[in-house]
């Protein structure tokens, strides 16, 4: 071999001619330059770069190992040659079972197998080779493109980790040919993880809202329901003017008034007595509705799940009990918050 100096100034040796074969001999001049910039963008990082280094078992060989005095390895490939995406994918995936993550170079403008594992389409630019695509940054709901960068400062991002490959999870915008895998700053992973837990949230919220809007609806035509049904009971009066004399009950009731900015009468229900308002008194319009329930007993027949469902104003005549009610209603309200589908 004999010393050679490319035309971008890098020094390298070259096979004389007739020289005995070896695996530095089948390879192209350009293959065999593009790994002396990798390596050497590795050593510029900080990083030990070695050239041709095979698994214990031969069953793999990177054309750069990368790596740490921490034990990190990484391989940087130089692939210019043709090869299928099941073919590279093996060849990642035989890496990664020894711990050596694998990213792979290429200047060819068409590669099918771009982002079917990580790596990096390149270009010349001037005299530097220049890393194109597939780098994006996540901007609110979408990815797009970022501009090249030096092959030198995309490798150092890459082994400092301000680059990481990263399978996105919303739409890419902009972007000429969308990839499965892309490379992106690690706080923008972290804003895409934080849209999509958002938007979960939110629609876990909507669905939980839907429901309870149906049981509210259910909920007040029992109300309805059951006023009608006392209303047709003369003997109910009775009851409804007796409980209309209970401690506190008008000042709930001028509440109820003010709340609902009603100017007609807010009176006992004729239902009171039953079970869904747990001992309590509704207090109900002129035609009926259901507006207030007035000092229901915590733990008295089937509330809190009918008292959850109307979700309309408890009034009480003390702090003391309604402190009492709500203590028991927050956990109902647990509860069926784990019932929610």
């Amino acid at each position: 071999m004999h010393a050679k100096v490319s035309n971008l100034g890098l020094r390298f040796f070259a096979h004389a001619s007739g020289a005995p074969t070896c695996t530095l001999a089948e390879e192209s001049i350009a293959h065999h330059l593009l790994k002396l910039e990798l390596a050497q963008a590795a050593r510029a990082a900080g990083w030990f770069a070695e050239l041709e280094v095979s698994g214990p078992d031969g069953r793999w060989r990177a054309d750069v190992l990368a790596s740490t005095a921490g034990g990190r390895r990484i391989a940087l490939e130089a692939q210019l040659a043709s090869i299928t995406a099941a073919d590279i994918r093996a060849r990642t995936e035989r890496m990664s079972a020894y711990g050596v993550s694998a990213c792979w170079f290429s200047d060819r403008s068409r590669l099918p197998w771009l982002g079917i594992v990580p790596s990096v389409r390149l270009a010349q630019q001037g005299d530097d080779l220049v890393a194109v695509e597939p780098m994006a940054r996540f901007v609110g709901a979408y990815w797009t493109p970022e501009p090249p960068i030096p092959l030198v400062e995309f490798i150092r991002r890459r082994l400092t980790s301000h680059l990481v490959a990263h399978v996105p999870r919303t739409p890419q915008q902009h972007v000429a040919r969308p990839v499965r895998t892309l490379w992106a700053h690690p706080k923008c992973v972290l804003a895409e993880a934080k849209k999509l837990r958002d938007e979960e949230k939110h629609q876990r919220a909507t669905q939980e809202e839907e429901i309870r809007a149906e049981r509210r609806g259910w909920a007040r035509h029992e109300a309805a329901v059951a006023e009608r049904t006392a209303r047709s009971d003369p003997d109910r009066e009775a009851l409804a003017r007796h409980s209309g004399q209970l401690p506190g009950i008008d000042q709930a009731i001028a509440q109820v008034a003010a709340r609902y900015l009603s100017h007609r009468p807010v009176t006992v229900g004729w239902s009171v007595g039953d079970s869904r308002y747990a001992c309590g008194v509704p207090l109900v319009s002129e035609a009926g509705t259901l507006l207030a329930v007035f000092d229901p007993l915590p733990q008295s027949g089937p509330c809190p799940a009918f008292l959850l469902d109307v979700d309309l104003p408890l009034l009480f005549p003390t702090e003391v009990r309604r402190q009492r009610f709500e203590q028991y209603r927050a956990a109902s309200e647990r509860a069926r918050a784990t019932d929610l589908p």
